[in-house]
């Protein structure tokens, strides 16, 4: 199937939002789906929360717009390489502008969830930066957050800003991945990995080596692919690697437990750059 076809219902998400199209929008996830934006956030699960996050993050903004750089698509899963363009309360015509990795699964032709991995920290950096207008919106938010969705998902935001995956472990990770050697692909052992390359998508329970094995088959040595982008955000980090010779790049989207131990990762090959349009 054509995967603008297929994923045309998590295509229309970035276009009913800039529209401000609130029940369009709530209407295209499945009765039971969440969003999660960003991860370890808050999980907005069904209709009525859904609606709730709409309220709380994406209707008092003035402007949200997405600047797509490459999609990657398996399975039921598509995940967007983006930055997110938000004109906000803090400032009518400064952009806060949001490097980040959106994953939409479908569930019985709906969209099943929505999870989106940025950096809270420098958001709100950029906000403290603006001196007394960026903490006003910070706090109105933050009220209106809390009135909202409850003192449990402003909690759970808070959560992102400390106790998360650092740096340089992520990198780390990565550059296991990367590395295209076995043993340092052991270390993911106990972690459900999810492979697949603009067709179908497969998933290792408790085979870290075959996951790796069937990478490759798709995308050839990780070992030439250079770590183009990383964001952070808890215990998720989201990492795009690029063929520097060629057309080639892996989309990753990874859980850790605690510890900085794998828990869950996804891994979509692209054979060239392309964003899903619709028409």
């Amino acid at each position: 199937m054509d995967p603008i076809e297929k994923f045309h219902l998590a295509l229309s998400s970035p276009v009913h939002v800039g529209a401000k199209n609130r029940e369009a929008w709530v209407g295209l996830f499945h009765p039971d789906g969440f969003v999660e934006d960003p991860v370890e956030a808050g999980r907005y699960q069904g209709t009525k929360k859904i609606e709730t996050f709409w309220d709380v993050f994406i209707g008092p903004q003035p402007s949200v717009a997405f600047d797509v750089k490459r999609d990657f698509w398996a399975g039921d899963t598509l995940i967007r390489q983006t930055t997110v363009v938000n004109i906000t309360q803090a400032h009518p015509s400064r952009e806060l502008q949001v490097p980040a990795l959106i994953c939409y699964t479908l569930r019985e032709d709906r969209v099943g969830s929505l999870q989106a991995v940025w950096e809270p920290r420098k958001i709100i950096a950029w906000f403290w930066g603006l001196g007394c207008k960026g903490v006003w919106a910070l706090t109105r938010h933050g009220v209106r957050m809390t009135a909202k969705a409850g003192l449990g998902n402003a909690m759970s935001f808070g959560g992102t800003l400390w106790g998360s995956l650092r740096r340089d472990q992520a990198e780390g990770l990565v550059q296991a991945i990367r590395s295209d050697d076995p043993e340092q692909w052991e270390a993911f052992r106990g972690a459900e990995i999810r492979v697949g390359g603009e067709e179908d998508l497969q998933t290792w329970s408790s085979d870290p080596v075959g996951a790796l094995e069937h990478l490759q088959s798709l995308s050839g040595p990780l070992s030439r692919m250079e770590l183009e982008q990383l964001v952070i955000c808890g215990h998720h980090a989201g990492a795009f690697l690029v063929d520097p010779s060629g057309e080639g790049a892996v989309a990753i989207l990874m859980r850790t437990e605690g510890s900085g131990q794998v828990a869950s990762m996804t891994m979509l090959w692209s054979s060239r750059p392309r964003v899903l349009t619709l028409q």
